[in-house]
């Protein structure tokens, strides 16, 4: 992707009316830290319309379809939370959504797709989902990318102008990455409001890095992924993702499964919510005292880290939060 300014094009305020009145303002809500030079606020999408931020980029797509797009229908591919936010926003919109999933997504994501009247297509591998996907956009429908495109990434952003409008004084804020759409949303949104200072950083799991991999050959770059956590395991992250991560100071980290999994259990069973994996990953790198060293370099030690850690999805396998509640 040719050097663009993002942040002079992508203006994420330009999304708020859109969403207004469609999906949730969630709450930005204090939350204990085990590290004490650390202040720490969750932004609880997990408490967002369809269980999941998702739901905003959704929302932000298929309010600007013209009248033939819309007649034509959408088409997507998801592991989960994308494919679900697009069946609702589309049935919404009286749109068919037509959602190719991987074989190996949760069973739950899959029935709350058809639950919303999307055609659910299953694919044998990740990468076939976007062959088939293709396929149906040869055929008319519209591409509604999970994560990049730009009016994805917009009506993400929105997760951090609220951020930025309830918090002003934050720090860092912390969001998960599987593709980047939500990370380069927040991230426009972040300098667009907040200008340079507050520091963004982005958490992926050391078995799917593919962000922070893109960014350091400046193109998508395909790893074979050993990451077991669902929604943070893309082929590859987006091209325009990686030109937001350049353009706007984005720094990545990457956790194990392990280190995501245990902070997870920390947001059920202390916090009482319904988190799945990939919405601890931010929370996480906190609690795992993995944010970067220079951010403690030449602070008042009287004064804490003020961080914002993006909680992005509630929506796991039933199993799977029963064995957390139950601690095995």
């Amino acid at each position: 992707m040719s050097p663009t300014n993002f942040l002079e094009r992508v203006r994420v305020r330009d999304a708020v009316p859109r969403l207004a009145g469609v999906v949730a303002r969630t709450p930005l809500t204090a939350f204990e830290s085990e590290d004490e030079r650390v202040e720490m606020r969750l932004k609880l999408e997990n408490l967002q319309e369809t269980g999941a931020f998702k739901a905003r980029g959704a929302w932000n797509q298929i309010a600007q379809l013209s009248p033939s797009e819309r007649a034509a229908g959408v088409v997507t591919t998801s592991s989960g939370n994308h494919g679900k936010a697009l069946a609702w926003a589309a049935a919404r919109a009286g749109v068919h959504a037509t959602i190719v999933m991987p074989g190996d997504a949760y069973p739950n994501k899959i029935q709350a797709c058809r639950d919303f009247g999307a055609e659910v297509v299953l694919a044998p591998s990740r990468n076939a989902c976007d062959e088939l996907c293709a396929e149906r956009v040869r055929a008319g429908a519209t591409l509604v990318h999970p994560y990049d495109a730009e009016r994805t990434a917009q009506g993400a952003g929105t997760v951090g102008l609220e951020i930025a409008e309830d918090w002003p004084e934050v720090d860092v804020v912390v969001t998960p990455v599987g593709g980047g759409g939500l990370v380069s949303g927040v991230a426009l949104a972040i300098r667009q409001a907040l200008g340079g200072r507050p520091a963004i950083v982005g958490v992926e799991p050391e078995g799917s890095a593919t962000l922070a991999a893109g960014v350091a050959r400046g193109e998508p770059v395909q790893l074979p992924n050993t990451s077991k956590v669902q929604g943070l395991c893309p082929p590859y992250s987006g091209a325009f993702n990686i030109a937001v991560a350049k353009e706007t100071g984005l720094e990545l980290l990457a956790l194990s499964d392990a280190e995501i999994l245990a902070a997870q259990a920390i947001l059920v069973r202390v916090g009482g919510w319904v988190v799945e994996p990939a919405g601890a990953a931010a929370f996480a790198a906190v609690r795992e005292q993995r944010l970067p060293a220079r951010l403690y370099v030449g602070r008042d030690a009287r004064k804490k880290l003020r961080v914002a850690c993006v909680v992005s999805g509630g929506n796991p396998d039933p199993a799977q939060l029963a064995a957390v509640q139950r601690g095995t």
